[in-house]
């Protein structure tokens, strides 16, 4: 059951995480603009995006389990 409630929590945390992302990079465009004049540049940024999103996702990830393990050593579960 730790190992249940630890994959939640760690999924938990990545969707807030890239939420959170997601809205940063929302609220940046549309406070300055579209990024892009053409088809290469719109490419660009959309990759800086992406790889952005993964490594959201991977700091969540780890952040999570040590979180997870922190609260599992004070002994609350």
């Amino acid at each position: 059951m730790k190992v249940f409630k630890g994959v939640v929590f760690v999924a938990c945390v990545v969707v807030v995480a890239v939420g959170v992302f997601n809205g940063i990079v929302m609220a940046v465009s549309a406070y300055f603009g579209p990024f892009y004049d053409g088809d290469a540049e719109q490419n660009r940024n959309f990759g800086i995006w992406l790889v952005g999103n993964g490594v959201v996702m991977l700091f969540a990830m780890v952040g999570g389990a040590v979180w997870y393990r922190r609260y599992l050593r004070r002994g609350r579960v």
